[in-house]
Formats: C-alpha cells, sequence, structure tokens
C-alpha cells in the first residue's frame, strides 16, 4: 500500500503535471521510501511516528518530483499542501469540539502538555520554557528534529512544510485563541517559538 503522504501529494501534482507523470513519481517516491525506512530502522519508537509517518515520506516525494525536473519550491509546495488540506478536514471538527464543549479556556494547556509529550526529548527534541503569562502554552523548540534529518538528507528547504502545517492546524482554531508564533528553525529561525493563547 502507497504511503498516504506520497499517495496525497503525488495526486495533488497530478492536477497540474497530469497523472502519468504523477504515478511515475509516486512510485519512485515510494520505492524510495521504503529505502529511507530500511536505513533507518533503529530510529527510536517515540522518533517513528515522526520520521516513519512525515518526514521520510515527505523526503521521497520530494526527492522524486526534483528528479523528474520539478523545481525546488514547486516540490516543497506539493508536500506543504498535503498538510494544507489535511488541516484544512480536520480543523473544522477541532473548532466544532472546541464550541460544543466549551474547551478554549483549556487548549492552551493541553496543548503544552500533548506537545511536550508527543514532541519529547526521546523524539530528539530540545525545549526552552520561557516563563508564561496568564493562560497561554509558551515554550521554544531549539533542536528539532524535522529539520536536522531533512538537512542530513540535504533538503532543509522541505521543513517548511511542516512549519506552514502547523499555522494551518493551530491558527484558527476559536476567535479566542491567539497562534503567536513568530520563527521556527525550518523558516531560519534560531528557535520555534510556540504560543498558544487564550484571551479574554
Amino acid at each position: 500500500m502507497m504511503q498516504k503522504l506520497i499517495k496525497t501529494s503525488c495526486a495533488i501534482a497530478a492536477e497540474e503535471i497530469g497523472k502519468e507523470k504523477a504515478d511515475r513519481i509516486a512510485d519512485a517516491a515510494q520505492k524510495r521510501y521504503e529505502e529511507l525506512l530500511a536505513e533507518n530502522a533503529g530510529d527510536s519508537k517515540a522518533l517513528q511516528p515522526h520520521t516513519f509517518r512525515r518526514i521520510y515520506p515527505a523526503i521521497a516525494a520530494y526527492e522524486a518530483f526534483r528528479a523528474e525536473g520539478i523545481e525546488s519550491e514547486k516540490a516543497v509546495w506539493y508536500v506543504r499542501e498535503y498538510f494544507q488540506r489535511y488541516a484544512a478536514k480536520k480543523v473544522p471538527h477541532l473548532q466544532r469540539m472546541i464550541r460544543m464543549f466549551g474547551l478554549a479556556k483549556k487548549i492552551p494547556k493541553l496543548f503544552m502538555k500533548i506537545s511536550v509529550k508527543s514532541f519529547g526529548p526521546e523524539a530528539g527534541f530540545k525545549y526552552e520554557f520561557p516563563e508564561s503569562r496568564g493562560n497561554e502554552a509558551r515554550f521554544n523548540i531549539v533542536r528539532c528534529p524535522y529539520y536536522e534529518t531533512c538537512r542530513r538528507y540535504g533538503c532543509p528547504e522541505i521543513t517548511r512544510a511542516f512549519c506552514d502545517g502547523d499555522d494551518a492546524g493551530y491558527g484558527n482554531l476559536h476567535p479566542k485563541l491567539i497562534w503567536g508564533r513568530t520563527k521556527t528553525i525550518g523558516r531560519g529561525g534560531d528557535c520555534c517559538d510556540f504560543l498558544l493563547q487564550y484571551q479574554n
């Protein structure tokens, strides 16, 4: 079965480059993805949800796009668009749940707890915790395996697609929830300064 990110990003590309070429890219990307899994079979259990489901398929798709002559910016865009469309499907469900159960005020603390657990040191992330003010989740990621892995494979530019996916996912959850991240490592920053704030 073809990996989901590869299948979807190539289907998005097919809208512009045609199904035949997109299918050829998808097959090459799937083969490269399987090679990446074999090369990195020793990834920790904490890291695998990131590398196996997102990073390696994104690298594989990007490399396959580039091998077919698609320029870098467009190849990144196809990967980015996967995350944008994924967020467009998921965010309305989150918005309804937040409204239905009156969760907006609780979201910053939940966001902090889930983020630190899912993106923890065991997966290669390193944090700093600036002082929080009021009802907000504030933390800086100063080491990011998304960026480091993409850089190791010679394509750090892909990391922007993951960063943009965060913005699409968290930037419009509720009118009183402010997504205040201003920089990311993947966009050239010295850290990813996460901030999700509830404003009365």
